[in-house]
């Protein structure tokens, strides 16, 4: 059940090819809104509509590849559509989506979805929310819905239990249409050194799961 009116038809979308996550960084982090999520998890599928996604370059600070490959930071750098999750604030995981060619560390931090499948698993995952549009609505609170951690770190969307599916183009035109547009603007939670400002977010413009809305942002 959503809670936005609009109603998702899953059975438009399809596996995309790996073509589609070898495109720019900032191409697919904006192409990603209106698709969708799905962890075929060991207590159950759960799922969401992809609402706002952030671009991160190797060649800038912000991102995690701007020194160079590490351990930490290696999924980074292999084949794009392969997961790259870390732990930061000493208790939330992250999950990103690495793209462009194998080698570039580029990749997309997923900060927020619409819960669809399996809402009851990620309300138990998320014991603090207090309304349904607080299970997902932040990169950590979506990696603990999801039940995403260092377990996934590396996995092949196209081919392992975690995937995203892509809608057709026109199906997306409706559901970019229904919640007002693309807003880009600057990324969240980066210090001015770390290239805070560069408008690298995209969300979907009248999305009430969005995590921020920033008045300057244009779209």
């Amino acid at each position: 059940m959503t809670l936005t009116g609009f109603k998702l038809d899953l059975s438009r979308y399809k596996s995309p090819s790996r073509r589609y996550f070898s495109r720019p960084t900032l191409t697919v982090a904006e192409a990603l809104l209106g698709s969708y999520v799905r962890h075929e998890s060991p207590d159950g599928i759960v799922g969401g509509m992809i609402v706002e996604a952030e671009g991160y370059l190797h060649t800038e600070p912000g991102c995690h590849a701007f020194n160079g490959e590490t351990n930490r930071n290696r999924a980074m750098f292999g084949p794009p559509g392969h997961v790259y999750t870390y732990f930061t604030y000493g208790n939330h995981w992250m999950f990103n989506i690495v793209t462009e060619k194998e080698g570039c560390g580029c990749a997309v931090l997923i900060r927020a979805l619409e819960p669809v499948e399996g809402i009851d698993q990620m309300w138990s995952r998320r014991p603090k929310a207090r309304r349904e549009i607080d299970l997902a609505n932040g990169p950590g609170k979506l990696a603990a819905a999801l039940n995403l951690s260092r377990d996934q770190y590396g996995w092949d969307l196209l081919d392992s239990k975690l995937s995203v599916l892509v809608p057709p183009a026109g199906y997306r035109k409706r559901i970019i249409k229904a919640y007002g547009g693309v807003v880009t603007t600057s990324r969240i939670g980066l210090g001015e050194n770390k290239a805070a400002g560069l408008p690298y977010r995209y969300y979907l413009k009248e999305h009430p799961y969005v995590s921020v809305r920033i008045k300057r942002g244009k779209g």
